[in-house]
């Protein structure tokens, strides 16, 4: 298997997890932060997702953090929940910046349409088939609706015996995309992760919504 190109934590959308660690652990974070850290080089030396430099992207810098946070905090005796609480409080840092990046979006007078125009080409671009299976099932001026049958979080979290870890990365859309409000409003009904049989993304143009309620 051809491994992932090197990168530190430091470089990652974790880059704070060495000052959590101390934090968090007292006299055993520095412990569990070159634990983390060694088991973050492991599993990108293990990848064999080498070929796309969109996965990655994805690999290095949110999908193996997390993980490797998580596996670390499990092998130290953590329980499963209690590892999960942990790793969420730290995506969500994460998620939380992004969000603001989706406000600048958001701030545009025709948010929705520029959304709506954009959106295919950057699935495309940065979750492509090689990780993903897109459905697209509507994108209209009311709604932008795709489902993911596939996803590299999911096969990835299973692979590495750890699908419970899944679900936070899928919370985490629920932050980045209310970035997007007022105008985009962001719905699912189920993930992968969750139990779900696809994990689908709905976003609605609320200029729409306000319409209807005034008729």
């Amino acid at each position: 298997m051809q491994g992932v190109e090197q990168m530190m934590l430091a470089e990652t959308t974790l880059s704070f997890l060495e000052e959590d660690c101390l934090r968090f652990f007292k006299s055993e974070g520095a412990a569990v932060f070159q634990q983390t850290e060694a088991r973050f080089q492991e599993l990108l030396r293990g990848a064999d997702e080498a070929d796309s430099a969109a996965i990655q992207e994805h690999l290095r810098r949110k999908l193996f953090p997390a993980m490797a946070f998580y596996q670390t905090l499990r092998k130290r005796g953590i329980s499963l929940e209690k590892a999960l609480e942990y790793v969420r409080r730290e995506t969500r840092r994460a998620a939380e910046s992004k969000r603001e990046r989706m406000r600048n979006l958001a701030g545009f007078p025709f948010a929705y349409r520029l959304y709506r125009m954009t959106v295919k080409r950057y699935m495309k671009k940065f979750f492509p088939e090689e990780g993903w299976r897109t459905e697209w099932v509507q994108r209209n001026g009311q709604e932008i609706h795709f489902n993911l049958h596939r996803c590299i979080y999911w096969d990835l979290t299973n692979a590495h015996g750890c699908p419970e870890l899944c679900r936070v990365y899928c919370e985490n859309d629920d932050i980045v995309f209310s970035g997007l409000l007022p105008k985009i409003r962001f719905e699912r009904s189920g993930t992968l992760g969750g139990g779900a049989q696809y994990c689908d993304f709905h976003f609605l143009n609320t200029a729409c919504e306000e319409r209807k309620e005034i008729q």
